[in-house]
C-alpha cells in the first residue's frame, strides 16, 4: 500500500491514490480483494453508489469508514459507457482538484460502484454535499459491465455542483481513471493542478501554489471561484437530484 492520507502533500498530490486493478470489499477499515469470477452475495439494500474519484481507493474509504466500526463495503469494478471521469472546477479543503463524471458518448470508462447500506450512505453524504460542492444524483437508462456483481441500468453518484474543469474549451479526464476511446487528452493530479497554476497565479512557483490551496482557506475559494469562471455543466437526459 502507498503512502497514508494522513500525510498533507500526499494527499494532495496522489488524488485519487491507490486503486486496485479489481473488485474489492472493505471490512472494518481494511480491503481484501475479490477473485474474478466471485459474485458478491451481501448487497441487499444496498445502493449502486459510482465512485469516479477518491472514493475508488481503499485508502480513502478507510479514511471514511476506519476501524473496528467501518464496517463492511463491497466495491465492484464497473466499465461505465458514454462517460467519463473529468476534473471538478474546486479545489478540495486539503489542496487536490476532484473528479467529476461527464458525459462523453462513445467512451468506456473504468471506474468503481461502493455498494451502500443507508448508515454508510448518510456517513458519505457528511462527506460530499456537506461540502456544497456536490450534489447525490441518480443516472438511469444506463450501460455499463459491472464485475463481481448484477447487472444495473441504473446508479447513484455524488456529482460536482460546479461544474467540469474546462481546457481550451473541453473538459478534462482524470488520467487514472482508464478509458478506451476518450474524446479529450487527461491529465494526472499534478498536471492538472500546475494547469491551474499557470491559469490563476503564473508568478508563483508550483510548491507555493500547491501550499496555498492546501493551508489558506480565503485562497483556496477565491481560486476555487475562478476555475468555475468557464465551467462546463453536466447535462444527461436520464438524471435526477436526490439530495443537495
Amino acid at each position: 500500500m502507498p503512502q497514508q492520507l494522513n500525510d498533507p502533500e500526499y494527499r494532495a498530490r496522489a488524488y485519487p491514490y491507490f486503486v486496485p486493478d479489481k473488485s474489492y470489499v472493505m471490512d472494518n477499515g481494511a480491503f481484501r480483494l475479490i477473485e474474478h469470477d466471485n459474485h458478491i452475495q451481501d448487497i441487499d439494500g444496498r445502493r449502486p453508489v459510482l465512485a469516479v474519484g477518491s472514493n475508488m481507493s481503499p485508502q480513502q474509504l478507510g479514511r471514511k469508514f476506519p476501524g473496528p466500526d467501518g464496517g463492511y463495503i463491497p466495491v465492484t469494478r464497473v466499465h461505465l459507457h458514454n462517460f467519463d471521469s473529468v476534473y471538478s472546477t474546486h479545489f478540495t479543503r486539503y489542496g487536490a482538484i476532484p473528479s467529476t463524471l461527464f458525459h462523453s458518448p462513445g467512451t468506456v470508462v473504468t471506474l468503481f460502484i461502493n455498494w451502500l447500506d443507508p448508515e454508510q450512505e448518510e456517513r458519505m453524504h457528511a462527506t460530499e454535499i456537506a461540502s456544497e460542492n456536490y450534489k447525490f444524483c441518480r443516472l438511469d437508462a444506463l450501460k455499463m459491465d459491472v464485475e463481481n456483481a448484477p447487472d444495473l441500468d441504473h446508479l447513484y453518484l455524488y456529482l460536482s455542483s460546479r461544474g467540469a474543469l474546462a481546457k481550451d474549451g473541453m473538459p478534462v479526464p482524470m488520467l487514472e481513471a482508464p478509458a478506451r476511446d476518450r474524446q479529450w487528452s487527461p491529465m494526472g493530479q499534478i498536471e492538472i493542478q500546475d494547469h491551474a497554476r499557470k491559469e490563476l497565479a503564473p508568478e508563483q512557483s508550483f510548491d507555493l501554489f500547491a501550499s496555498e490551496n492546501m493551508t489558506n482557506e480565503v485562497v483556496r475559494r477565491s481560486r476555487t471561484d475562478a476555475l468555475h469562471v468557464n465551467a462546463m455543466p453536466f447535462t444527461y437526459e436520464h438524471l435526477s437530484v436526490v439530495a443537495s
